[in-house]
């Protein structure tokens, strides 16, 4: 669907309406049979207590939410408008979860309530997904508008402002009925009326201030499909209208987005850093930014951006807390063959400089404990990394060539999730770096005259929690 310019659908005044323990051993090949034959006869049995099947879907076995009082009363206040016979319905994703939307829609100093929902009386053929806006006359909620929504089902909500509008949009993401096309839809509300300004198809969208003169675009994101490459749209509203000012081929054909992040270029405007997943589950990160008013690419060629190829969930960060974005890429520490299958992998952070990558760091980075420890300088290509069979631990040993059992070890790190774990951890003199939930997570620096070791203090340092 290309994009167009839309004004439909205006709701108008509506009068008035009344207010109203320890780790198990690990099991042979028969028991772990029991346990899950037994496991699965009781879900059944779960099952049928509750009237339950198998075959019922997640958003039939969730129970919503429970309403806020305030939340509470804008439902009462819906049903008074429009019947009782109501289901609410809730985003998908992004920040905005609640069926309610409560925020000032119109630059007027007051919130409204946006709420989404859909009439439980229609057939599974019709689309009951509706929209309706509700204001505060006297401390009492009212309808003010009614209208359908122009999809199915709500994926994303994001209110903010737009260009030069001084007031908030209404941006909604709706995924269609056989959920293989998503589209945007930009809303104006102003004076109890609501009108569609703006729709286009989307795979992801976003909406920040790319170009550094403090008014916010709406970035659109598309994947690749026969008939056009994945691509970046960048639109901005003025006059009343969402205007496109720049389009871009994307140069890896990305089939989902994972994220959209904003990083610091030194004397430049932002770069915006694209993760996207190519392939079955390869990561690569397109890299854009805004020149003369329309976007740009950052990396200079496609090999480039090949390069920031990486295993999926390793997505790009700013991992200093600076403004600056990394990108890790892995490869296996010193002293693995790249096909074997117990290798320890490292972790390189690279930056962008001008329109190439640089690295910025190296290190160790656990994506299940969400933990990176930064290798010191000294430890370039001279240390490896190996794991502890018996507890688990992660052992960065001197490297002289090869790896073997009797290497120096200079530091260990470890997770500890139970008593017993934690208690053995500290009296052999483990160092905490961080507790969450039941995780603890430790590291001990090897008592050695190695060149290479250094004091806990420095080591403790080089330790970064990104989750």
């Amino acid at each position: 669907m290309r994009p167009r310019q839309i004004k439909s659908r205006i709701c108008g005044k509506k009068p008035a309406q009344s207010p109203a323990g320890h780790r198990l051993p690990a099991a042979d090949p028969k028991m772990r049979r029991r346990l899950r034959l037994s496991a699965a006869f009781c879900l059944l049995c779960f099952l049928g207590m509750t009237g339950c099947t198998p075959g019922a879907s997640v958003d039939t076995l969730l129970k919503p939410p429970s309403l806020s009082a305030e939340q509470q009363q804008i439902y009462l206040a819906l049903q008074d408008a429009v019947g009782s016979g109501i289901t609410l319905q809730y985003p998908r994703a992004g920040e905005n979860l609640s069926a309610f939307t409560v925020t000032d829609l119109d630059a007027d100093g007051e919130d409204e309530a946006l709420v989404f929902y859909q009439k439980t009386n229609l057939s599974a053929a019709e689309n009951g997904l509706r929209i309706d806006v509700l204001d505060q006359m006297e401390d009492t909620w009212r309808s003010v508008c009614d209208m359908p929504a122009d999809g199915t089902e709500v994926e994303r909500v994001v209110i903010a402002p737009l260009g030069d509008a001084g007031q908030n949009e209404i941006l909604i993401g709706y995924n269609n009925v056989d959920q293989s096309e998503k589209s945007l839809s930009v809303y104006s509300y102003e004076t109890e009326t609501m009108e569609q300004i703006f729709s286009v198809n989307y795979t992801m969208f976003d909406v920040a201030d790319m170009d550094g003169d403090t008014a916010k675009e709406l970035l659109v994101l598309n994947k690749t499909t026969e008939n056009a490459a994945a691509s970046a749209a960048m639109y901005r509203q003025e006059g009343g209208a969402v205007n496109l000012v720049g389009k871009l081929d994307l140069r890896t054909g990305f089939s989902e987005f994972s994220q959209v992040l904003y990083g610091k270029r030194p004397g430049e405007t932002d770069g915006i850093f694209i993760d996207g997943i190519s392939g079955t589950a390869t990561l690569q990160t397109e890299v854009l930014y805004v020149k003369d008013g329309t976007l740009a690419y950052v990396l200079a060629d496609a090999d480039t951006v090949s390069k920031t190829a990486r295993s999926a969930g390793y997505l790009s960060m700013d991992l200093m807390g600076n403004g600056e974005i990394v990108i890790p890429v892995q490869e296996p520490f010193p002293g693995y063959a790249a096909d074997a299958s117990e290798q320890v992998r490292m972790t390189r952070f690279l930056g962008v400089s001008g329109s190439a990558l640089k690295e910025a760091g190296r290190g160790y980075f656990s994506l299940n404990d969400g933990c990176v420890f930064l290798l010191p300088l000294s430890w370039y290509d001279s240390v490896t990394a190996v794991t502890d069979t018996l507890t688990g631990d992660i052992k960065f040993c001197r490297y002289d060539g090869e790896i073997h059992d009797h290497m120096t070890e200079l530091l260990r790190y470890g997770v500890a999730q139970e008593k017993e774990e934690t208690e053995d951890r500290e009296s052999e003199g483990y160092q905490l770096l961080r507790t969450r939930g039941k995780a603890s997570y430790y590291m001990l620096a090897a008592e050695t005259e190695d060149a290479l070791a250094l004091p806990w203090q420095d080591l403790m340092t080089q330790f970064l929690f990104v989750s």
